[in-house]
């Protein structure tokens, strides 16, 4: 069975309706995601985990329970099976937020209209926040997950993929991961006291819903990361830097937590730590059919993105 197929018999054995359209989503490395619309244009989303990416899917079941009460704005959760008894994928079955991800729409949307966006997901991750501590540091499906011991080894966790997707894509010069390795050493006291606080950290270009100018809601929360919230600011800000947007919304949001003058120098480095992770991804396949392209002129961005980041970090020091 095909995943679309089983995306198909999903809907119409779970709902009870015949299926009218399906499109799948291109972005997501472990699922098949597909946009559904049933034949009384009912809009609901499939997610079927890849096979040995059931545990995620676990993390997607297991978050949705634990936020939505809190008052995350994620989807409803209306079916999921994990077993594969069934169906020869573990699947979620999600209301549909009406909308595009914030990526997808970030050029149309005002300087107003961008503030109030981050003041939403300011408030959003405060509720995560203030959920308990995890029980390590990193990417966690839940609280009994097996976590890092130091915020740091996250860090460096992040350097060490990248290094290693580098080298096997082979389309940039590998000396980016040490220009960023070689940084590192002066935030160590920082990263030494960074207490093991829970956020989102995929609300970036991606998963940040938004219909009419606004908020619609959060998608694909299989993990929750315990560490430094700065992370996902600094993914966000990179993912804006690549595709050469007016990064204005990173601002807004630094503004709303009054950033101190060695979190902005962090800030920076993270970012530096997530272009040589995006330089990593061109040339890999991960689920796509095809490798990402390497197209010389976002290449030739990356390299100088990483330049300037750099800079700004030696130029405050």
């Amino acid at each position: 069975m095909t995943p679309e197929r089983a995306a198909v018999r999903i809907v119409e054995t779970r709902l009870n309706r015949p299926v009218h359209s399906i499109r799948r989503f291109q972005t997501g490395l472990c699922h098949y995601t597909y946009d559904v619309v049933t034949g009384d244009n009912r809009p609901v989303v499939v997610r079927m985990a890849q096979p040995g990416n059931e545990t995620i899917a676990e993390g997607a079941v297991y978050w949705s329970k634990r936020l939505r009460p809190e008052g995350v704005p994620l989807p409803e959760l209306l079916a999921y099976d994990l077993t594969r008894q069934k169906f020869p994928y573990a699947y979620l079955l999600l209301e549909r937020l009406p909308g595009q991800d914030l990526g997808d729409v970030y050029p149309d949307l005002s300087a107003d209209q961008r503030r109030q966006l981050a003041r939403e997901v300011v408030r959003i991750q405060g509720m995560v926040n203030r959920l308990p501590a995890g029980p390590g540091y990193g990417y966690a499906t839940g609280y009994q997950a097996k976590l890092k011991a130091s915020w740091q080894e996250v860090v460096q966790a992040e350097l060490d993929r990248s290094r290693l997707h580098l080298a096997q894509a082979g389309v940039f010069n590998s000396k980016v991961i040490e220009q960023v390795q070689s940084r590192l050493s002066r935030f160590e006291p920082y990263f030494a006291s960074v207490p093991a606080t829970p956020f989102l950290d995929d609300t970036t270009t991606k998963n940040v819903i938004i219909s009419e100018g606004r908020l619609s809601g959060i998608v694909d929360v299989d993990v929750v990361c315990f560490g430094d919230p700065l992370f996902v600011i600094a993914l966000t800000r990179m993912a804006l830097l690549s595709r050469d947007y007016n990064p204005d919304y990173i601002d807004f949001w630094c503004e709303q937590l009054n950033l101190g003058e060695i979190q902005r120098q962090v800030l920076t480095f993270y970012t530096a730590l997530f272009c040589v992770n995006f330089m990593s991804e061109i040339g890999q396949k991960f689920n796509r059919e095809d490798p990402l392209a390497a197209d010389a002129a976002q290449v030739a961005r990356l390299y100088r993105v990483l330049a300037e980041l750099l800079a700004a970090l030696d130029a405050a020091r």
